[in-house]
């Protein structure tokens, strides 16, 4: 990241003043200046983001906090402003994944301002709320676009209603298995301690508990498949590594949360899916390697059926 130069940094704490003395136009202006050199500067995009924040440019301030979430949610510094936008524009769950961050001595009376903003929005858009729930439990009815859209839009919920129709969604045999991935995830962020029954792309129902579940880079057959493709191309071919990291992506959506019952050997899962991208015969020799193949040539049969392939 570039450092900030000494006159820089004097307008940056010029607009840090002017922040505190409510002066907000003159932020955003000294902050969009500054953004253009610096233009990932967290500092810089917190204070931007603040800034239209009391503008009441909320939508705005979100897309920014949004743009740098990963940062927002772990460092303390920033949380309580992306707490703040994010339930003004009533992003219920995207507060709750910073919230699940929070420090000890704050989270108390975090959790107090999410709580009370999410109650609020019970009682003032109640008929919005019943309408966004159901459409978010019955995903599995809806195109893979509206799908998409509507895992979006389901941050808006409350964690309860959020909960209440993920545990439907989650146990629907029609849907769709990336959604339920992506729900599993979002649950798993928010630190939700329940069980919940998910279809699971086997067709099988399997009772999960949430507080078992690992973010991808926990996973450890997924992450060897990663290093063993990254090691063989990303020096003599980035291209065809690109093409590989999204090809284990995707499947990695219709896999979650059962990677060590499936990649049941990283290199063979490596070697085939080599093969598959970029035509190269390749035969099983095990019931093992099998079996893998056959999970492979399901999750692709299962993009073929959805029309991504």
């Amino acid at each position: 990241m570039i450092e900030i130069t000494k006159n820089d940094q004097i307008i940056l704490r010029s607009a840090e003043e002017d922040l505190q003395d409510g002066r907000y136009h003159q932020v955003v202006n000294k902050a969009e200046h500054l953004l253009e050199k610096y233009p990932q500067s967290l500092k810089l995009n917190d204070l931007y983001a603040n800034a239209l924040y009391h503008l009441k440019q909320y939508t705005e301030a979100s897309q920014i906090v949004s743009d740098f979430a990963e940062d927002f949610v772990a460092d303390p510094k920033y949380q309580e402003d992306a707490i703040a936008i994010f339930l003004a524009n009533n992003l219920f769950m995207s507060a709750r994944e910073v919230l699940a961050q929070a420090p000890a001595f704050k989270k108390a009376e975090w959790q107090q301002s999410v709580m009370t903003a999410e109650q609020e929005y019970r009682e003032q858009q109640s008929t919005a709320l019943t309408a966004k729930s159901r459409e978010f439990a019955y995903l599995g009815a809806l195109s893979v676009p509206e799908q998409v859209h509507e895992i979006k839009a389901a941050r808006q919920l409350p964690l309860s209603e959020y909960l209440s129709a993920a545990k439907r969604l989650l146990n629907d045999p029609f849907g769709w298995q990336v959604s339920k991935t992506q729900v599993l995830l979002q649950l798993m962020r928010v630190k939700v301690s329940e069980n919940v029954d998910l279809n699971w792309l086997d067709g099988r129902t399997y009772t999960i508990s949430l507080d078992e579940l690992k973010p991808l880079e926990k996973i450890d057959p997924f992450v060897d498949v990663l290093q063993i493709v990254e090691q063989q191309f990303a020096v003599k071919d980035p291209i065809k590594l690109s093409l590989l990291e999204k090809e284990l992506f995707t499947q990695s959506n219709y896999i979650y949360p059962y990677f060590t019952e499936v990649m049941t050997d990283p290199v063979f899962w490596a070697q085939a899916i080599i093969a598959q991208s970029f035509g190269e015969p390749l035969s099983a020799k095990t019931q093992a390697q099998e079996k893998m193949l056959s999970w492979i040539s399901q999750i692709h049969d299962q993009e073929i059926k959805i029309g991504l392939i």
